[in-house]
């Protein structure tokens, strides 16, 4: 409860108060007043290029298209990584505070683990390339399974073909 007895400042008369915007926040024309400059609009601009690459990216790896089609899911991941360090540093010089960096690292992180994950298929081309003709020519569900299963022995012999040539080049 105010109490009575103490009255509120008074503005002078004919002056008028303006309250000061807080750090950041929206207010009349300078830096730091809500309205972006050259540089927060150009890191903005990197940053909105990123996220879009990236959900194309991701798109593409959804979706379940021919066989060399799943690479440019990679391939674009990459150029996504590219681009997001590029829009993190912007992000960092043109000084813009908030959860920017935090939502940008975590971008980049998905971007590297998918691009990852879906490059790896190059190395394992042959395999891939005949699980998908296999898949393609298969009618019924039984066909299918057979397809996975020869994918999986396929994928086991050369993974150990490659472990053995690691360790004659180790020796």
């Amino acid at each position: 409860m105010p109490n009575p007895q103490v009255r509120p400042p008074q503005p002078r008369p004919g002056a008028t108060r303006t309250p000061r915007p807080a750090p950041g926040a929206p207010g009349p024309d300078g830096p730091g007043t809500g309205r972006p400059d050259a540089a927060q609009r150009d890191a903005l601009r990197s940053v909105r290029r990123f996220g879009l690459l990236l959900l194309v990216a991701m798109a593409l790896g959804l979706l379940t298209l021919p066989w060399p089609w799943p690479l440019l899911s990679g391939v674009l991941c990459l150029a996504a990584l590219a681009l997001g360090i590029v829009a993190l540093v912007k992000v960092r010089t043109a000084r813009i505070r908030g959860a920017m960096t935090t939502v940008l690292a975590v971008g980049l992180v998905v971007a590297a683990v998918m691009g990852m994950a879906t490059l790896s298929q190059a190395v394992l081309w042959r395999e891939y390339g005949a699980y998908t003709e296999c898949a393609q020519a298969a009618i019924t569900e039984q066909g299918r399974d057979a397809c996975t299963s020869r994918l999986e022995r396929s994928l086991d012999d050369r993974l150990r073909q490659m472990q053995q040539v690691v360790e004659r080049q180790a020796s």
